[in-house]
């Protein structure tokens, strides 16, 4: 169920309300993220990707509209850029409360802009 106060919402509701932006791309790949101005990244796992944002599995939940810089490989369903990593920056759209405590929770971001990285350099959002 939604909860107004903190924009958590099930996993049912979020399927359910999520059918008019770009058709996302089913991809289960390695994603890092860490909250803009921090300097650890944390993992999860995406669960789809498109254009605007991406969903991804997570076990601690970041604040809805948390500033963030993200990290994965390019699925080779989207390009043809064999290793290249999608770097990005974006925003926490939605959290997904996990459905039991020893589950993982869920993130939706939006991105507000992106580019490839070359599989030959060294993968970083120092420069982006």
């Amino acid at each position: 169920m939604a909860d107004g106060s903190n924009n958590q919402v099930s996993k049912d509701h979020y399927r359910r309300t999520v059918t008019n932006g770009p058709s996302p791309f089913q991809v289960q790949t390695e994603i890092h993220y860490r909250p803009e101005g921090k300097e650890d990244w944390r993992m999860g796992e995406t669960q789809n990707i498109c254009r605007s944002g991406v969903l991804f599995n997570v076990s601690d939940l970041l604040a809805v509209n948390t500033a963030l810089e993200l990290m994965f490989p390019l699925p080779t369903q989207i390009g043809s850029d064999a290793g290249a990593m999608v770097l990005c920056r974006g925003r926490i759209a939605r959290t997904i409360l996990p459905p039991a405590s020893d589950q993982l929770g869920a993130m939706a971001a939006d991105f507000s802009d992106y580019r490839l990285q070359p599989a030959s350099r060294e993968k970083t959002l120092e420069d982006a």
